[in-house]
């Protein structure tokens, strides 16, 4: 009788699973990371980014008049950023509460 051999995974190979199960590539987090600051400009220090799924974007705001500002500015800036990919693959963005 043979063993069943146990296939062991690292950290790495977790995160990537997890991100292609998700939709989202590292190299597409980390572009966005880099372009969000450049987009949005002085508003960024009211908004923070918490994360994205299905093609949502959460936002998280300091405060009620930002979260305001960030949906009045929604589709401009879903335009701006989709603009440094291949393919637009950020449909909306949504105000975060945690």
């Amino acid at each position: 009788m043979q063993k069943k051999r146990v296939a062991w995974s690292t950290g790495g190979d977790l995160v990537r699973s997890f991100t292609y199960r998700a939709g989202v590539s590292g190299d597409r987090m980390t572009i966005l990371a880099a372009v969000w600051q450049k987009e949005v400009g002085h508003l960024g220090g009211h908004w923070q980014l918490a994360g994205i799924k299905q093609g949502t974007l959460y936002v998280k705001p300091r405060s009620a008049a930002a979260a305001q500002e960030l949906q009045l500015r929604a589709v401009g800036i879903v335009r701006a950023l989709n603009k440094y990919f291949e393919r637009p693959w950020i449909r909306c963005i949504r105000v975060a509460t945690r």
